[in-house]
């Protein structure tokens, strides 16, 4: 073959697989820059229909745009193709109610009004009378001149109402040139996604990372106990019965100071002590003190009369003083005994009343009618829950930072929130003075109050002494921190769906807050609530549908 045929071969077959690979693109939709899909097969995006009438096939496709804005209570979180005159773009406004900082909640009800507001003070409005679906309001904006313009959202409802700026854009004459417009794609920081369905379906928060003043503190684990005279138990003093009539405490019962809490009648068995034998020892004594103090009157008698010496009269009187000893203690026994008996209920006609020693609630109660207990037998206990104590172990190597710490912050088990004990909630009670040699911890205790008897005793606490130190720092919310095989990390948002996934280098903690030396910038927004789910999403690796059509 020629060399000229060689050639001609050769170009063909470029030609050839040229025309191949363009239609290749075309068939994938590479021929230009992809719609955001939001389809029923969970891609995201903006369907033919939703262009206004079929799609010229040499007419380039209109790049989507995303805006997040936070404003008046709400998140607004939207999706759009770009805006072009007669042509229809539907809004894809997703509404949050952002007011909780402990999680935000789905729009359900109400209308939106989007507003163009062109620059030369000419406004369009677009109205969505109702929901698409729970969240989302879908208003078509068809923009009736070109140029530069403002795009607000008012939304109006039982549930809340707010304005929300979505800030300037561009009004385009042509598709084609919104297409010419459109920012060229680069590379950047990886995303995980997040869809609004699962938001809406979880405890989701978000929060701005803010400089913050924090108290610098050591953290330490602790235990709730109550405050010292503020407990007590109450035993059986003797073996008895408990009466079939009577009161009988139960947990939780809330006594006043010297309520009767329980009965007990003394029993009578071989070998033990009850009321009749202490009055039968009590009248013997009386009975000797009585003989002996006569013996003496008889031998100073006959001591003066020189009939006796007197080493016999001082016999006299040293055996009236050993009656006159036992005497006294018979009557102490006898008047115990008595102090705590009142009426009839058992063999003997007399009962011992176990009386509550302080205002508070019944904590434990073994009280069974009919019973017969041992003596020493733990009946009741009663405690005073309005003021509590925390104990907090501190590591040896921490301890000299805390010896006039001004207070402290925990947390408990079973609640959201966090406890602060201060000048006006409570009172640093006492610093060790004593390393414990098992734990190589110095307990440190304070008082705080608890009206509403939520905190318990035995409770176990993380705790943060503070330690009088301040630092200025950005900062986010301690929930916002999830462990990411052994690295804190936290989920920064990009747009309303889409996260960058961040470990990052904390510092000090404070308040709730902890400061954040690397991985976050001050003004940018994390996942303070549902950041665990948003992590269990990505370590599935699965995108769930997301079950509207745009």
């Amino acid at each position: 073959m020629s060399p000229s045929r060689i050639l001609a071969a050769a170009l063909a077959t470029c030609v050839l697989a040229t025309c191949v690979l363009a239609m290749s693109c075309k068939e994938h939709g590479h021929d230009g820059q992809q719609a955001h899909e939001h389809g029923g097969d969970g891609a995201h995006g903006h369907d033919d229909h939703d262009k206004g009438g079929a799609a010229d096939a040499t007419e380039p496709e209109r790049p989507a745009v995303s805006v997040t804005v936070y404003q008046d209570g709400l998140e607004l979180f939207m999706e759009y193709p770009a805006l072009v005159v007669g042509q229809p773009s539907p809004l894809v406004a997703h509404f949050t109610d952002a007011r909780d900082a402990d999680g935000f909640e789905v729009v359900t009800k109400g209308r939106v009004t989007a507003t163009l507001r062109h620059a030369d003070g000419f406004e369009e409005h677009f109205v969505a009378e109702r929901l698409l679906r729970d969240g989302i309001f879908k208003p078509e904006v068809r923009p009736t001149k070109a140029g530069e313009a403002r795009l607000v959202l008012r939304l109006e409802g039982e549930q809340l109402s707010g304005t929300v700026d979505a800030g300037k854009v561009r009004v385009f004459s042509t598709v084609a040139a919104s297409a010419a417009a459109a920012p060229p794609e680069e590379p950047g920081e990886p995303t995980v996604p997040f869809l609004k369905e699962q938001q809406w379906k979880t405890q989701y928060a978000t929060a701005i990372a803010e400089s913050r003043v924090l108290q610098g503190g050591v953290r330490a684990n602790g235990e709730l106990k109550p405050v010292a005279g503020q407990a007590a138990e109450l035993a059986a003093p003797v073996m008895g019965q408990i009466p079939l009539v009577g009161p009988v405490p139960h947990l939780g019962q809330v006594v006043r100071k010297g309520e009767v809490l329980a009965r007990l009648a003394p029993v009578t068995l071989a070998g033990t002590t009850d009321l009749a034998t202490v009055e039968l020892e009590a009248a013997r004594a009386r009975a000797e003190l009585g003989l002996a103090e006569r013996e003496v009157a008889r031998a100073e008698e006959m001591l003066a009369a020189k009939a006796i010496p007197e080493k016999q009269l001082d016999g006299a009187r040293v055996a009236r003083e050993v009656a006159a000893a036992r005497a006294s203690a018979a009557e102490r026994q006898l008047a115990l005994y008595r102090g705590t008996q009142h009426g009839a209920g058992g063999p003997g006609g007399a009962a011992f009343e176990l009386r509550s020693p302080l205002d508070g609630v019944v904590s434990f109660a073994d009280v069974t009618p009919g019973a017969v207990v041992e003596p020493g037998k733990r009946l009741v206990a009663v405690i005073n829950p309005t003021r509590l104590w925390l104990e907090a172990r501190v590591y040896e190597a921490d301890a000299p930072r805390v010896e006039r710490t001004p207070g402290a912050a925990f947390t408990v088990a079973g609640f959201s929130r966090e406890f602060t004990v201060d000048e006006t909630t409570g009172r640093r009670v006492a610093v060790g003075s004593v390393v414990d040699p098992g734990t190589r911890t110095v307990p440190v205790l304070f008082e705080l109050l608890n009206p509403e008897g939520r905190l318990k005793p035995g409770m176990f606490a993380k705790v943060m002494l503070f330690t009088g130190e301040t630092v200025r720092a950005v900062a986010i919310p301690e929930s916002a921190v999830v462990d990411d095989n052994g690295r804190p990390t936290v989920f920064v948002m990009d747009g309303g769906e889409s996260f960058f996934k961040r470990a990052i280098r904390p510092g000090v903690r404070s308040g709730g807050w902890v400061q954040v030396l690397d991985g976050v910038k001050e003004g940018e927004r994390v996942v303070s609530r549902g950041a665990y789910e948003l992590k269990l999403s990505t370590a599935t690796g699965a995108i769930p549908e997301h079950g509207h059509q745009h």
